[in-house]
């Protein structure tokens, strides 16, 4: 049986009313998105997220909870479907992009975040998610 298109997994990192964003450039669109990324064959959505952070960011998670499950979606940036899963995770010590990672990472305001006018709309309404429960 095969699974959910593309299925792809992100992370929602807060801290001091801030959240960890990673710049991106995707389809040529400059865009902030949350750490994350594909889930590998024989691998379970959240152990591609301690990965996909490990990778990118440099940092051991703890997944808090599933903050999001839009279901498989439509990208205008990519025309691509895929299947996104938005995590609440924790973490100790600070974010680094290793080499061969072609991101920024940083903390941003979350008002700012979900004001940016950079994020899609399943990244929206999991930050707003989270947002509500720490607010």
């Amino acid at each position: 049986m095969r699974g959910p298109a593309n299925l792809r997994v992100y992370g929602v990192l807060v801290r001091n009313e801030t959240v960890l964003v990673a710049a991106e450039q995707v389809a040529g669109r400059d865009v902030l998105k949350f750490p994350g990324g594909g889930v590998d064959e024989n691998e379970t959505p959240e152990m591609a997220l301690c990965r996909e952070f490990g990778e990118e960011c440099g940092l051991d998670i703890r997944i808090s909870r599933l903050v999001h499950v839009p279901g498989t979606l439509f990208s205008p940036w990519t025309h691509t479907n895929y299947t996104p899963l938005y995590y609440q995770v924790e973490a100790d010590g600070d974010p680094s992009v290793p080499d061969g990672e072609s991101l920024t990472l940083s903390f941003m305001d979350m008002e700012n975040a979900l004001k940016s006018g950079r994020m899609a709309g399943p990244e929206l309404f999991a930050l707003s998610r989270v947002l509500g429960a720490v607010g």
